[in-house]
């Protein structure tokens, strides 16, 4: 049981098999050992037909085992293995508990199911006209739903005051991992926002970089501390990326409140979101931010079939891979850019296909 070909794939470098196919694919989207469905299809050599690979995607994906991906994909590419990581302070975050926090998770995987359970389109990743709420949630996002208790997770058309909750990254669970306990970044939900969803690499800042420590009393806004930095010639570039979405996000708290200013006191800072996009654009906050990028549905798409295919795979794809990435995002555009679509495109190409 210790030996690495029990604990870890062992596949041969070139085109898989049928079986190492099966092998790969239920994996990727079971997080299990093929059933006796997959192994007949290996047998009869039909999983190198890409018509017959896609009707197995789609029946892996309907499957309830498909819930083990869900779960596993999104823990490893938003972070949300991360939850427990940070706990707020109970002084600030008086309303904080684990049933809030369960319910961040349930209601991020519960939304990420939906979309791709539906092949709903890329820029629901961006901004959406629902979300999955319970009555806990809809009370800490303070929104005036009426939702009944004791029912779970209920999916919920959004008020126009609540449209600030459409998508993904204003959720709980994502506004949680990327702050800790009592501070929020722009920098790293910035990082965050840019790797995860919008697929631009950032580098690691330069060294001898000092780190920005923020003031406990919410005097002096995160905005303010980061001027020096983007007025440094060698920060300036970087910057000019990260900060505009985590400047965006700054109007929610690390435990995903929403908020006007960083303290309780006469004195606290002002929440400032707004902002400049690498591109020149300005936006005046969250809602601004997410109507300029509701139009990139190729940019959304290549960075998430990156993403999906990092997990499938265990390998980032390469350079040399831009091309059929492409082919992917080309492919999908037919279906609207579906989540679902993305992800059979980008299982039945060489990349999945090929170790």
């Amino acid at each position: 049981m210790c030996s690495p070909r029990f604990l870890t794939f062992v596949e041969a470098p070139g085109p898989l098999d049928d079986y190492a196919i099966a092998s790969r694919l239920s994996y990727a989207l079971w997080v299990s050992l093929p059933d006796r469905k997959l192994i007949e299809a290996a047998a009869e050599g039909k999983l190198q037909n890409p018509s017959t690979l896609a009707t197995e995607v789609k029946r892996l994906l309907a499957s309830p085992k498909s819930k083990r991906f869900l779960e596993s994909f999104s823990d490893q590419w938003l972070k949300l293995k991360l939850i427990d990581f940070t706990a707020p302070d109970p002084r600030q975050f008086k309303s904080f508990d684990l049933i809030l926090q369960e319910s961040f998770l349930a209601e991020t995987r519960a939304y990420l199911s939906d979309l791709i359970q539906n092949d709903r389109g890329i820029t629901h990743l961006i901004d959406s006209d629902f979300a999955y709420l319970n009555e806990r949630l809809a009370r800490h996002y303070q929104l005036k739903i009426p939702i009944p208790i004791g029912l779970g997770l209920q999916k919920t058309p959004l008020p126009t005051e609540g449209k600030i909750r459409g998508g993904l990254l204003t959720q709980g669970a994502i506004l949680k991992v990327t702050a800790d306990g009592t501070h929020t970044s722009p920098v790293v939900r910035g990082v965050f926002v840019n790797e995860r969803i919008l697929g631009v690499s950032i580098p690691p800042p330069p060294p001898g970089t000092p780190a920005i420590e923020p003031d406990i009393r919410g005097a002096i806004s995160l905005r303010d501390q980061l001027e020096k930095h983007r007025h440094s010639e060698s920060c300036a570039s970087c910057h000019r990326t990260i900060d505009p979405p985590g400047f965006a996000l700054e109007n929610f708290d690390p435990i995903g409140g929403w908020r006007t200013k960083y303290g309780t006191s006469g004195k606290a800072a002002k929440v400032d979101p707004t902002g400049i996009t690498p591109d020149g654009v300005a936006f005046g906050n969250i809602t601004g931010w997410k109507e300029l990028y509701r139009g990139r549905e190729e940019q959304l798409s290549a960075a998430f079939v990156r993403q999906f295919l990092t997990y499938a795979t265990g390998a980032r794809p390469r350079f040399s891979d831009g091309e059929t990435i492409a082919e992917i995002v080309k492919s999908a555009a037919q279906e609207g850019y579906g989540m679902q679509s993305l992800m059979r495109a980008a299982l039945t190409s060489p990349i999945f296909l090929t170790k």
